[in-house]
């Protein structure tokens, strides 16, 4: 019995059998597509993680990273031939994907995203970016030696502090995006004296690229959707500058109604704030009456830059990237069975009310004068 018991533990002991050093994979972090120069081919950027202390580490400078760039008719074509060059391909890890602008004004983003969706190993979380740069210069921009895939994925982060960063568009986002009215924004990657930032963002409209918005309009349409988690209001009173810190938002609420075939969106929003700034020698902080005459300046700045994102939405772009279709869905459901097909047109023509209600719950240090 004792014999048996040995010879059933022996395999055991072998360790995983079908392991593999990490220095014979190659771990992708980001992804990269461009046009290619062939006809009818793409072009694959592909971020590898380079072990420390390889051969390959030693030859680059220390760089924690490899490009592979690779051309074909298909992406996954071109990640098999990116084995013609490199180790065995895993694609668990990757956090980012890049499209360069081009590519979706003449191939759809239901096809460019089509291999990935299909893929069990590529993550749905990994994030979507867009950029008007050929994305291997992006991805060859390495700062101290930091991985640019990495950089540009934890830039995201950044959402609780700005209100010009759209809120992070993943994989599993996009395709039910694709899916449903086919309308969404997407943020855009770019280089600034040498810097990886997040400037800008793609309007997506059946699948294609229908406009570019800049970090104003991305802020405006923030408001709209009730994204803001954080951010400055910039405004001016008497004649001076002062800031408005957004803190937390309190409460939101869309309702919808119809007039036949005419469709009304009402949306209120509330959020507290910090008067973070205020030039005006004459401040008082103490006296209700003047934190809410600055409440009401930055109600009013919101509210005009909310009226161009919603002008820019209906007759620029005519599509309703900001998500409406899921409360007109909820609310009328038998309504949008029979119009969804042509929502673009309904929300271009519809009338959109915005009300926000900014309250000011600090005022810092300085209170005024007493």
């Amino acid at each position: 019995m004792k014999r048996l018991w040995l010879i059933l533990l022996i395999p055991l002991l072998a360790g995983c059998w079908d392991s593999r050093n990490i220095e014979e994979l190659s771990l992708v972090v980001g992804m990269g597509i461009d046009n290619s120069k062939k006809k009818d081919e793409i072009k694959l950027t592909q971020q590898i993680l380079v072990p420390p202390g390889s051969s390959v580490q030693e030859n680059q400078a220390q760089l924690k990273y490899k490009n592979v760039t690779v051309s074909a008719k298909t992406l996954h074509e071109a990640i098999r031939d990116s084995l013609l060059i490199t180790n065995t391909v895993l694609t668990n890890h990757q956090r980012i994907m890049l499209i360069n602008e081009d590519v979706l004004k003449k191939i759809p983003m239901e096809a460019i995203i089509n291999q990935a969706i299909r893929d069990n190993n590529t993550r749905r979380s990994c994030l979507v970016y867009l950029t008007k740069r050929p994305t291997k210069e992006i991805l060859g921009l390495a700062d101290d030696g930091e991985i640019p895939s990495n950089v540009i994925y934890e830039l995201k982060d950044n959402v609780k502090r700005t209100n010009k960063i759209l809120p992070p568009l993943t994989m599993g986002k996009a395709s039910s995006s694709l899916q449903s009215d086919g309308s969404f924004a997407i943020q855009a990657v770019d280089i600034r004296r040498g810097k990886l930032i997040l400037e800008g963002a793609g309007v997506i409209n059946n699948s294609k690229l229908v406009g570019v918005m800049n970090d104003e309009d991305i802020a405006a349409l923030n408001w709209l959707n009730g994204n803001v988690k954080g951010g400055i209001i910039e405004a001016v009173q008497h004649g001076k500058p002062l800031s408005v810190e957004v803190i937390k938002r309190t409460r939101r609420k869309v309702t919808t109604e119809l007039n036949g075939d005419h469709l009304t969106i009402n949306v209120k929003v509330g959020y507290t704030g910090r008067l973070s700034e205020d030039w005006y020698g004459k401040e008082n902080s103490f006296q209700e009456a003047y934190l809410k005459e600055i409440e009401h300046i930055a109600e009013d700045e919101v509210k005009k830059d909310v009226k161009k994102i919603v002008y820019k939405l209906q007759h620029e772009y005519k599509t309703g990237v900001a998500g409406f279709y899921r409360y007109v869905e909820n609310q009328h459901p038998k309504f949008w069975e029979k119009n969804k097909q042509k929502w673009d047109e309904i929300f271009s023509k519809a009338d959109i009310n915005y009300e926000v209600d900014i309250r000011i719950i600090d005022f810092g240090s300085k209170g005024g004068i007493k």
